[in-house]
C-alpha cells in the first residue's frame, strides 16, 4: 500500500574532493585534469579470463581482478592527477583536501531540537490508511533491531491518528444517537413491547448495510459511518409509522392485534413503498455526479439509500408479524409522565387542526407566506458564506519562515532554533519537526525553514481549539525581525493541495515577461494585505533573489583558446559542486564531488584564484575573460499550463471563509492586474471553484427524481406537486440554523440538504397519501386534507423527534472531525425542526390548492 518514501532533510555519505584553487593553479592544472585523473584512476572495469574458450589442452578458466572504484580517503588520496618528465608525480593530496563526508549541506532536519532523517511515507490511491500503517510500525519496529548503537526511531506523526480518533468520536456519535432514538420511541409508544418492534429494524438494516459497503467496497470511513449515524433516525419511521397505526387501530376499534395489523398494513403499504422510493429517489442520482464531489456524495447517499430500503422491508414484513405477536391492548389508564406527553400531543393535533383550517380559509397569506419563504432561501444563500469542506483540526498545523533572499543556512538555522524553543515550551506542542533549507511553497533554499507543529492528543490539550494555538504562535513568531512568517493548517484532504486555504496561479500569457509577472504579484499582495479576508498570504516568486552576474568577453576567450564550457564547468565545481563518478562504501554505491575550499568561495574577490588552460598551456584567470556585476534575479521560475507561473497561497481569516476569500482575490485581479495576466485555481481550491454553485444542481436533480417517482406511483401531477411545494419551507431552517451558528454552505450541509429533501417529502407524502385515498372515497377534500393531517400529525411529530434528537450528537459534535458533524447534522437538525412546527401546515393546503387547480382545468 505504500507508494513512495521521501527521505527529508537527511545526508547520504559522498566523497567530496576540497580543491584549493591557488596551488592547483601553481602547478599549471585545472579543475578538467582533476577530473579526468579520477575517471580514469577511479573506475568499474572488467580485466578478462584466462583460459577462455576456444581454447585446446587448458582444465581451468580464471578471471583476472583489479582495483576498481577506489573506497577509501586514502586510496583516493593516491590517485595521480600529473606525471612530471622527471619522473615525479603529482597526487591529488597535493592540490586538495580528501574527506568523507555529507553529499550536500544544502538542508538539515531534526526533531524537537535533536538531529533526525525525516521520511515521508505516501500511501497508492485506493490503499487503506490504517492497514498501511499497521504494516509500516510493524516493519520499522522490525529493521530496527539491526540499527546501529546510538540510532532509534520515532514516529511523532501518524495521519492515522486524526482518522482513527474522528471514527472513534463518530462511533460514540453512533451509540449517542440510538440512545436517543430509543428513549423518543419509548416515549412516544410508551410501551417497551411496542418500542421493541422498531428498535429491531436498526441492527437488521445496519448490518444488511455492511453487506452492500462490502459488495460496492466501502470502507468504514467518515462518510459512510456519518450515513449509518443519520440512517439510525430514518429505519426506525417506517416501523414506528406501522406500530403506531396498529396501536390506533387496536385502540379506537377494539380489534385484536392480529386483525388491526392486517387492516392497518392494508392501508400502510403504498405509503411505505413511495416513502421509501423518495428517499432513493433523492439520494441515488446524486450520487453518479462526476469529481471529487460525487466521490463525497457516492458514499453517504448509497449508504443511506441502502439502509431504507432495508428498514422498509423490514416494516413491510417482519414490523407486522412482531406487532401480530407483540402488541397488546392497553388496560387502565397510562401513568402521569406518559398522560400528559398525549396530552401534550393532543393539544399539538388541535392547534396543527386550526392552523390547517385557517391557513385554507386564508390562501393569500399562505401564498406571501409562501413567497417569503422562496425570497429566504434566496436571501440566506447569499448570506451564508461558501467553501467546499470545512477546514478540520487534524492535529498539527505548519510554520514557514522566510529570511531575507540570499540568507546563508546558518542564519536560517539561528532564526528556526530559537522559534523551535518558543514552540517546545507550549504546553500544547508533543513535538516540533524541523527542515531548514527548505519549504513546500518554494522547495530548497537556504532563506527557509519550515516547522511542523505536532500537537498533543486532543483530549490532553490546555486549549481545545487549533485555531487559538496557531494565533499565540503567530503573535510570537511575527516579532522576529529576521524573517516573515507564514501559518498553515494541512489540507482538507491529504494529497489535494500543499496545505488548507486556497492556492491561486498567476500565469504570464502572451508576451508578458518574467518581470512583469513579479510586478503583478506584488501589486495583488499589496491591495490584499489591506483586506480583511485574508490571513497568510504568501507567494512562491522568487525573483528578487542576489545574484552575481557574470559576463564572460567571448571573442577574448576564443582568442586565448578557451572554450565557454571550460569557463562554465571550473566555476560550478569551485562555487558550487560537481559530480565526477561513484565509489563503493557499507556495499553502497555513492558519489564522488569536486569542490573549491570554503575560504575560495565565499567572495566575489574569490574568483580571481580561478584559472583555466589557454592556448599553448598558458594558464588564464578567468576574471580576466569577463566582468563581474550584482544583480536580482529568479531562483527557480514555475510553470503552469506551460506558462512562467507564481503560486499565491493564505487562508480566510477568521469570521470568512474560503469562498468568500477566493471571490475577493479574484476581485482584485480583475481589478488591479493587466488582461495578460491569467488566473487558475489549483488544488482543494480547484475543486471549491469547481462545485461553486452545484447546490442548486443537486437540488433540482432530488426535486426532478422526486417527482417523476411520486409521479410514476400515483399516476397524477397533482401529488407530486403538492409534495414539492412543501419542501422549501426546510430549506429556510436549515439555511437559517447554519447561519446562525457561523458554520458554512459546504459538501457536508448540500449533503444534509439533499437528505432533508427526502426526509420532508416523507412527512408530506403520510399526509398527501391519506387525503388522496378519502378524497377517491368522495370525501370533501379540505374534510379530507384536514383528517389526514390531524390523523398523521402523531407518527409525523415521532419519527421526526426520534431523527431529530438522534441529530443532537452531531449537532455538539467536538473532537477531531467535529467540524465534518457539525456540517451535516446542523442543517439537517433546523430544517426538520422548521419542517414539523411550519412546514407541516403548507402540505394540506398546498393538497387543496392543487386539487381545486385540477378541478376547474378538468372542467
Amino acid at each position: 500500500g505504500v507508494g513512495s518514501v521521501s527521505n527529508v532533510g537527511s545526508r547520504y555519505y559522498a566523497m567530496q574532493i576540497w580543491v584549493q584553487p591557488d596551488k592547483l593553479a601553481d602547478l599549471g592544472l585545472t579543475v578538467k585534469d582533476l577530473q579526468a585523473a579520477l575517471k580514469d584512476q577511479n573506475r568499474e572495469s572488467a580485466a578478462g579470463v584466462l583460459g577462455q574458450a576456444p581454447m585446446e589442452g587448458i582444465d581451468v578458466t580464471i578471471p583476472i581482478t583489479a582495483q576498481g572504484r577506489l573506497s577509501s580517503v586514502d586510496q583516493f588520496e593516491q590517485v595521480v592527477v600529473r606525471a612530471n618528465p622527471d619522473g615525479s608525480v603529482i597526487r591529488l593530496r597535493d592540490v586538495a583536501r580528501i574527506s568523507l563526508e555529507a553529499q550536500s549541506y544544502n538542508t538539515e532536519s531534526g526533531i524537537n531540537g535533536g538531529n533526525a532523517a525525516v521520511l515521508n511515507i505516501n500511501m497508492l490511491p485506493g490503499a487503506n490508511a490504517m492497514e498501511v500503517a499497521d504494516a509500516v510500525k510493524a516493519t520499522m519496529e522490525e529493521i530496527s533491531r539491526n540499527f546501529p548503537e546510538g540510532i532509534s526511531y520515532n514516529i511523532p506523526f501518524d495521519m492515522t491518528t486524526y482518522i482513527s480518533e474522528s471514527i472513534h468520536h463518530v462511533y460514540r456519535t453512533l451509540f449517542e444517537a440510538l440512545l436517543l432514538v430509543i428513549l423518543v420511541v419509548y416515549l412516544s409508544l410508551q410501551s417497551w413491547r411496542a418500542t421493541l418492534i422498531p428498535i429491531i429494524a436498526v441492527p437488521i438494516s445496519l448490518v444488511g448495510t455492511f453487506g452492500v459497503m462490502l459488495v460496492f467496497g466501502f470502507s468504514l470511513n467518515m462518510l459512510t459511518l456519518l450515513g449509518l449515524i443519520l440512517a439510525i433516525g430514518i429505519v426506525v419511521d417506517d416501523a414506528i409509522v406501522v406500530v403506531e397505526n396498529v396501536d390506533r387501530i387496536m385502540e379506537q376499534e377494539g380489534l385484536s392485534p392480529y386483525e388491526a395489523t392486517k387492516k392497518a398494513m392494508s392501508g400502510l403499504g403504498g405509503a411505505l413503498i413511495a416513502m421509501s422510493l423518495v428517499l432513493c429517489a433523492v439520494f441515488v442520482p446524486v450520487s453518479f455526479l462526476s469529481g471529487i464531489t460525487g466521490q463525497l456524495y457516492r458514499q453517504f447517499t448509497i449508504t443511506i439509500a441502502v439502509s431504507v430500503i432495508i428498514s422498509t422491508v423490514v416494516a413491510l414484513t417482519l414490523s407486522p408479524v412482531m406487532c401480530s405477536l407483540f402488541l397488546r391492548p392497553s388496560h387502565g389508564r397510562k401513568n402521569r409522565f406518559f398522560r400528559r406527553i398525549n396530552y401534550g400531543l393532543s393539544v399539538g393535533n388541535k392547534f396543527y387542526g386550526r392552523m390547517i383550517v385557517k391557513a385554507l380559509t386564508r390562501s393569500r397569506r399562505m401564498f406571501a407566506a409562501f413567497g417569503i419563504v422562496l425570497v429566504g432561501i434566496w436571501v440566506m444563500n447569499r448570506l451564508v458564506p461558501e467553501s467546499f469542506m470545512p477546514q478540520e483540526d487534524q492535529g498539527y498545523f505548519t510554520v514557514e519562515l522566510e529570511l531575507p533572499e540570499g540568507a546563508t543556512i546558518e542564519r536560517t538555522r539561528e532564526v528556526t532554533e530559537r522559534a523551535m524553543e518558543f514552540l517546545m515550551a507550549d504546553p500544547d506542542v508533543e513535538y516540533v519537526l524541523n527542515v531548514t533549507g527548505s519549504s513546500p511553497r518554494v522547495g530548497t533554499n537556504q532563506a527557509r525553514s519550515q516547522l511542523t507543529v505536532i500537537l498533543k492528543q486532543w483530549e490532553e490539550r490546555r486549549t481545545e481549539r487549533i485555531g487559538e494555538v496557531m494565533q499565540r504562535v503567530r503573535e510570537e513568531l511575527s516579532r522576529y525581525p529576521e524573517s516573515k512568517v507564514y501559518l498553515s493548517t494541512p489540507a482538507v484532504i491529504p494529497g489535494l493541495g500543499s496545505s488548507g486555504g486556497f492556492e491561486m496561479v498567476l500565469e504570464a500569457r502572451g508576451n508578458t515577461t518574467y518581470a512583469d509577472l513579479q510586478q503583478a504579484v506584488d501589486t495583488l499582495l499589496f491591495h490584499a494585505a489591506q483586506r480583511p479576508e485574508f490571513s497568510g498570504l504568501a507567494s512562491s516568486m522568487q525573483g528578487d533573489i542576489p545574484q552575481l552576474y557574470f559576463d564572460v568577453d567571448r571573442d577574448k576567450a576564443q582568442l586565448v583558446g578557451v572554450s565557454m564550457s571550460d569557463i562554465f564547468s571550473t566555476m560550478k565545481a569551485f562555487t558550487g559542486s560537481i559530480y565526477v563518478n561513484d565509489f563503493n562504501l557499507f556495499n553502497r554505491i555513492y558519489r564522488v564531488y569536486i569542490q573549491a575550499e570554503a575560504p575560495y568561495r565565499a567572495y566575489r574577490e574569490n574568483l580571481s584564484l580561478f584559472y583555466v588552460r589557454g592556448t599553448g598551456g598558458a594558464m588564464i584567470p578567468i576574471t580576466s575573460l569577463g566582468k563581474t556585476s550584482y544583480t536580482t534575479g529568479a531562483g527557480t521560475v514555475k510553470r503552469f499550463n506551460m506558462f512562467n507561473a507564481a503560486t499565491i497561497t493564505g487562508e480566510a481569516a477568521p469570521g470568512y471563509s474560503s469562498g468568500q476569500a477566493m471571490a475577493e482575490l479574484e476581485r482584485l485581479v480583475k481589478l488591479h492586474l493587466p488582461e495578460s495576466i491569467g488566473v487558475e485555481w489549483s488544488g482543494l481550491s480547484y475543486q471549491e471553484k469547481h462545485v461553486s454553485g452545484q447546490t442548486g444542481v443537486v437540488l433540482a436533480l432530488a426535486f426532478l427524481f422526486v417527482f417523476l417517482f411520486l409521479a410514476a406511483q400515483y399516476e397524477s401531477w397533482s401529488v407530486p406537486v403538492a409534495v414539492i411545494l412543501s419542501l422549501p419551507v426546510a430549506g429556510v431552517g436549515a439555511y437559517l440554523g447554519i447561519w446562525i451558528c457561523g458554520l458554512e454552505n459546504n459538501v457536508y450541509f448540500q449533503i444534509g440538504l439533499v437528505m432533508l429533501v427526502g426526509l420532508v417529502a416523507k412527512n408530506a407524502i403520510l399526509i398527501v397519501e391519506f387525503a388522496k385515498e378519502e378524497v377517491e372515497k368522495g370525501h370533501d377534500m379540505v374534510e379530507a386534507a384536514l383528517k389526514a393531517a390531524r390523523l398523521r400529525f402523531r407518527p409525523i411529530v415521532m419519527t421526526s423527534l426520534a431523527f431529530i434528537l438522534g441529530l443532537l450528537p452531531l449537532v455538539f459534535a467536538s473532537g477531531p472531525g467535529s467540524a465534518s458533524r457539525q456540517g451535516i447534522g446542523t442543517g439537517v437538525f433546523f430544517g426538520m425542526l422548521v419542517a414539523i412546527t411550519v412546514g407541516i401546515v403548507f402540505v394540506p393546503f398546498f393538497f387543496v390548492w392543487i386539487y381545486r387547480l385540477k378541478a376547474k382545468l378538468n372542467r
